[in-house]
């Protein structure tokens, strides 16, 4: 029984999601950029889950839909350790302003002129994932950057984006939310969570500074969860997972 219920288990699904993924696509020509992404492998479950290399990563976009809209900057920081080396932060413009208009600019603060010394899209994504390989991946609201990640792999390789080992401030603090109704209703943006947490107010809407404000919410979350002990990595990935579960 310990055996039949361990291969339902939501790390063991994504092994088995990644080494099918690996069979089907990794040899292909055009899987050559994305392959690393999964590294050598998941980490064990029962591994601390702060002792991790973690990336926290934030996509500022021009709207929710990866098949017309554009990625308009990406920014992201390091975490070793249980903390936030600032050294490796990084927040890079894409080089292309046509989805610019004055909604978007109101939102994000992003304009045209930001952009005309960007880099473009490929360059910065081949960056992105030599970053991104081997490492947990940590977002708040998993949609736009897995979705806009999805698009560009499929455009560029004609190939699905490998399954990777993500983790989202969002659902974790939806889950721990106990009225099923609060939870549906509940405000879940970042801003709003960090408040109720104590933590500082930032500038919203900016790449980097969301990634930032992203790992500093999973180290408060983290110590909502379990206090002063140590989380092991399944134990986090079961939380985040059981809002996915209940939704199929």
């Amino acid at each position: 029984m310990k055996r039949v219920l361990s291969y339902f288990k939501p790390l063991n699904r994504l092994s088995r999601g990644q080494a099918k993924w690996r069979d089907t696509y990794a040899t292909r020509a055009s899987a050559e950029r994305v392959v690393n992404l999964l590294g050598p492998g998941l980490p064990a479950p029962d591994s601390t889950l702060l002792d991790l290399d973690i990336l926290c990563l934030d996509f500022e976009t021009t709207g929710l839909n990866p098949g017309k809209d554009q990625i308009l900057s990406i920014g992201y920081v390091e975490m070793q350790k249980g903390m936030l080396n600032l050294s490796s932060s990084e927040e890079t413009f894409i080089k292309d302003s046509c989805g610019i208009n004055a909604h978007t600019a109101i939102i994000n603060q992003i304009t045209p002129e930001m952009l005309t010394s960007g880099q473009a899209l490929d360059e910065a994504m081949e960056a992105l994932f030599e970053r991104m390989a081997g490492k947990v991946v940590l977002v708040h609201g998993l949609t736009i950057e897995k979705s806009f990640l999805e698009h560009y792999v499929q455009q560029r390789g004609g190939i699905p984006l490998p399954p990777l080992l993500w983790l989202d401030t969002l659902l974790i603090e939806k889950m721990l939310v106990t009225n099923r109704h609060m939870r549906e209703e509940g405000d879940y943006r970042l801003s709003s969570i960090r408040q109720r947490y104590g933590l500082p107010e930032y500038p919203s809407h900016g790449a980097l500074i969301d990634a930032v404000a992203t790992g500093e919410l999973l180290l408060a979350l983290m110590t909502k969860c379990f206090g002063h002990s140590s989380p092991r990595l399944e134990e986090v990935y079961d939380l985040h997972h059981y809002e996915l579960t209940m939704s199929q």
